[in-house]
């Protein structure tokens, strides 16, 4: 996790980098047709802060309806960057996205008073 505050003295928001070690456990599709898609190829999650490419990281590929990885992916982030996290299924040709969400971190800090825990954001996918 990082270790970061909310603000600096005066009010405003500390925009030195830190780094985040976000830890992707699993994801459970609420979607009844997903399942049927899972089972043609593997999937994997891609994690991007402030829509960089130089801080996207993707976790192994992993086969089936089971989808676990229990992986760290350590990015660089400001309390106030935005995380975009998506669930990718790859079939031969191509990939397919099954779900998405998006982490504020800066709600997140002021949320848990200054730590950085972060909610399940896949399970809504």
């Amino acid at each position: 996790m990082a270790a970061a505050s909310v603000s600096r003295p005066g009010g405003l928001p500390n925009t030195e980098k830190s780094q985040l070690t976000l830890k992707v456990v699993s994801a459970r599709p609420q979607s009844p047709k997903l399942p049927a898609r899972l089972a043609r190829g593997s999937s994997f999650v891609e994690v991007t802060a402030d829509g960089l490419s130089a801080e996207t990281k993707k976790t192994c590929k992993c086969s089936g309806n089971d989808l676990q990885w229990n992986e760290d992916l350590t990015l660089n982030v400001t309390p106030l960057s935005r995380l975009d996290l998506k669930l990718w299924s790859c079939h031969t040709l191509r990939k397919e996205l099954l779900g998405s969400a998006t982490i504020d971190l800066l709600d997140t800090l002021r949320t848990h008073h200054g730590k950085s825990t972060l909610p399940s954001a896949l399970s809504r996918a």
